[in-house]
C-alpha cells in the first residue's frame, strides 16, 4: 500500500482571474452609486465614498498581486495547502474563512505564512476531471472534520 498523501493540484484559469477583477471593479462602481444616492449630508456621503473606494481598491490590489504571484494550488487530505509561485517553488499556506466550495465552482481564500492573502475562483468539471474530483473528496473530509 502506498504511503503517499492524498492530494490534488489545480491550475486557475486566466479568464476566471480576469472575471474576478472585472466583477470586483463593477461592484466597486455600483457601491459608489449606492452611497451617492443615500439621502444624507453630502460630507457624510463623501467620507463613505472615500472609505468604499479605499477598501475596494485595496481588495482588488491584494487579489491582483496574488494572481501574479501564484500559478497552482495543491491541497492535501489533512487540509494543508501549498501555492506554487511563478518561480516554480511551493509556498505553504492556510485556508481562511470565506472559502466556498460547490460541486462545480469554488472560491478559495488563503493566507501564506508571511501573512499575504490570496483569493482564487476555480471551476471544475463534475465528471471526467480527476483533479477536481479529488479536490471535492478532500473538501468533504475537511468539512466533516471541522
Amino acid at each position: 500500500m502506498s504511503s503517499d498523501t492524498y492530494s490534488t493540484e489545480l491550475t486557475p484559469e486566466p479568464s476566471l482571474r480576469r472575471l474576478v477583477l472585472a466583477s470586483g471593479s463593477i461592484a466597486a462602481l455600483i457601491g459608489i452609486g449606492v452611497i451617492i444616492s443615500i439621502p444624507v449630508h453630502w460630507a457624510l456621503r463623501l467620507a463613505a465614498t472615500g472609505a468604499w473606494i479605499f477598501a475596494s481598491v485595496r481588495e482588488l490590489v491584494i487579489i491582483y498581486h496574488g494572481h501574479r504571484r501564484y500559478r497552482r494550488i495543491r491541497l492535501y487530505s489533512p487540509g494543508q495547502i501549498s501555492l506554487q509561485t511563478t518561480a516554480g517553488d511551493w509556498q505553504a499556506a492556510e485556508l481562511i474563512s470565506g472559502s466556498i466550495v460547490l460541486p462545480g465552482v469554488a472560491w478559495l481564500r488563503m493566507r501564506t505564512h508571511d501573512g499575504r492573502r490570496h483569493g482564487e475562483l476555480l471551476i471544475g468539471k463534475v465528471r471526467g476531471d480527476d483533479a477536481w474530483r479529488r479536490f471535492q473528496v478532500i473538501w468533504r473530509h475537511l468539512g466533516t472534520a471541522r
